[in-house]
């Protein structure tokens, strides 16, 4: 199968969760940003809006409507229930800005900053308007935690830390820091972030705050 369609598009996304609960392989295409654009895909699909789903035997199926009505056609993945249940697990994750922040990271216009010191000489703060705890060296930026907080719960989303300070401990002082924070405030940490996780993993004496169900999964 082949999706025509863009990362930023809600509806390719919906198909690209469907089809993912299914088990299907797909091609993503990446298409022109405006409609306007897309000469290439009108004279393939006759249409240029997204997304459009071509299936194995070369049909078209244009928007979501169209889509779903084919997927529901089709079997179900054994790991389908298994797959809904972790799309609701990151929650959080999707509504924060992790993927923003991550892109950013990519694009090299991150505002963390190299900085000298031990991480003894860090200090970490919460930054509930940021959503975040930040990780400060000498008053600087050089790391931070995001996280999503509701219904007394904290969801840790992203962690990231300046390259140039990698080696040093920083990032565990700043996962301590934040695991201690939200100890002091009563939360249930979820650990989205794969950094919080595997902190957690080799420090078990943070599990007991761990959501009910989420350690074990």
């Amino acid at each position: 199968m082949t999706l025509y369609q863009a990362e930023w598009c809600p509806f390719s996304s919906a198909v690209r969760e469907v089809l993912t609960e299914l088990g299907i392989d797909f091609i993503a295409r990446q298409v022109e940003p405006w409609p306007s654009e897309r000469r290439e895909l009108e004279s393939l699909a006759g249409t240029d809006q997204i997304p459009v789903l071509q299936t194995e035997d070369g049909q078209f199926y244009r928007g979501t409507r169209e889509i779903f009505a084919h997927l529901r056609e089709r079997e179900p993945w054994q790991f389908a229930a298994a797959h809904r249940r972790r799309f609701a697990d990151h929650r959080d994750a999707r509504e924060s800005d992790a993927p923003g922040q991550l892109v950013e990271y990519f694009r090299g216009t991150d505002e963390l900053e190299s900085v000298p010191g031990s991480a003894g000489e860090a200090e970490v703060v919460d930054a509930p308007e940021a959503s975040r705890y930040e990780l400060r060296l000498g008053g600087r930026l050089i790391g931070l935690a995001a996280y999503r907080r509701r219904n007394g719960r904290i969801a840790f989303t992203h962690t990231e830390v300046d390259e140039s300070c990698e080696g040093r401990g920083l990032g565990s002082r700043l996962a301590a820091a934040a695991l201690e924070d939200a100890r002091r405030k009563g939360l249930v940490v979820v650990p989205l972030c794969p950094f919080i996780a595997h902190y957690i993993e080799r420090h078990p004496e943070w599990e007991k705050l761990v959501a009910s169900g989420y350690g074990n999964r």
